[in-house]
């Protein structure tokens, strides 16, 4: 199993970037004064992304428990938190990702981004003030002759979410990250993001808002480090600013973002438009993913804890991309599979300890 978890996010997050290369070279790109149609341009630019030829899942189409509930609910708070528990259980996940426009008017428009796959979303904590979702994408992959194999499982990403929250982490760009003080929070809840290694991704803050049929949250603007799918094929620009619009729906939900690229530290240089879409799936077989979980949460909570204590002492941090030539989700995926065979805790702990520490320069933060 580590060897297949490990191919399975080689293959999803790293053999997309010769993928990227060649649909992304400047050949493929177009002139955003020469085409007609911004966001449908596929007459003229091909996708680049996942191509997978998964096994096509059931679409579940009645509203889950937390929803209905969510209808019926009467205080504020009490919505709040079943819009956010209503995120989870199993869905069939699409990702498009639209660069829009740039600021020079010859601007070459990168192909639109498309990918997909099949995850189940786990409450992990659900208490009053705070909530932490973890996504575990589970694939059944289907050969060229038919047949169906799998199942392989990728720990994904993770979101946590909190009520009133002072601190919120945001990327400086130079891989630097500044805990910030938050003032006007009054009944507002903050998105932490954290990538597969439980890294920090991003964060925002935002208030929900409940009608009939939906629930919004919108965030405010905040940095964030460019995504794997840019950072392996974009050196023009080093920061994102981005607003996220998250929809809690009975048929699942949808996160939308609208991005600014920014090389900085103030050179604007251009607009995408992304869509996540989670629709509730029906019959599909995720009990590999936990399974997976089941056997390494324990791993997966030592890591949490301990940058909850990096976050909670230090105000200003960089995070390295490498050690020793390899990024920080090779030794974790590891590193959670030697704990799945001995569930050593002090030995993981140690080992996480160094992992992250290693990845780590308190001294780059700039005063």
């Amino acid at each position: 199993m580590r060897l297949i978890l490990l191919l399975f996010f080689m293959a999803l997050n790293y053999s997309v970037s010769a993928e990227e290369n060649n649909y992304g070279s400047s050949k493929e790109k177009v002139n955003q004064s020469e085409i007609k149609w911004l966001l449908d341009r596929h007459n003229v630019q091909e996708s680049r992304g996942g191509t997978t030829d998964g096994l096509e899942p059931e679409i579940d189409i009645e509203s889950s428990d937390y929803f209905l509930k969510l209808q019926s609910a009467t205080n504020t708070k009490d919505k709040d938190r079943l819009a956010i528990l209503a995120m989870a259980g199993d869905h069939k996940a699409n990702f498009e990702f639209t660069e829009i426009f740039g600021s020079d008017a010859n601007y070459k428009l990168d192909n639109p981004y498309k990918s997909w796959g099949t995850e189940t979303i786990i409450i992990i904590q659900n208490s009053e003030n705070f909530i932490s979702l973890q996504h575990i994408l589970v694939m059944f992959m289907r050969d060229k002759n038919g047949k169906i194999n799998g199942p392989y499982i990728q720990k994904h990403w993770r979101q946590d979410w909190s009520y009133e929250d002072r601190k919120i982490l945001e990327f400086q760009g130079k891989n630097e990250w500044n805990v910030k003080k938050q003032k006007d929070i009054k009944n507002t809840w903050s998105q932490a993001v954290y990538q597969v290694d439980d890294s920090p991704r991003y964060e925002s803050y935002g208030s929900w808002i409940h009608e009939r049929g939906a629930s919004r949250w919108i965030s405010k603007t905040t940095n964030r480090p460019l995504p794997r799918r840019e950072h392996s094929v974009r050196k023009d620009y080093d920061l994102i600013q981005g607003i996220n619009k998250i929809t809690i729906l009975p048929w699942g939900w949808v996160m939308e973002e609208n991005n600014d690229k920014i090389s900085t530290p103030k050179n604007f240089i251009g607009t995408e438009y992304g869509l996540a879409r989670y629709q509730k799936i029906k019959n599909y077989d995720f009990s590999a993913a936990y399974k997976y979980w089941n056997s390494t949460k324990g791993y997966w909570n030592i890591v949490r804890d301990k940058w909850d204590r990096i976050l909670l002492s230090e105000n200003k941090f960089c995070l390295k991309k490498q050690h020793e030539k390899n990024p920080l989700f090779i030794y974790h995926f590891t590193q959670a599979e030697e704990y799945k065979a001995d569930k050593d805790v002090v030995i993981a702990k140690n080992k996480i300890d160094e992992t992250i520490n290693n990845f780590i320069d308190y001294k780059c933060a700039s005063n």
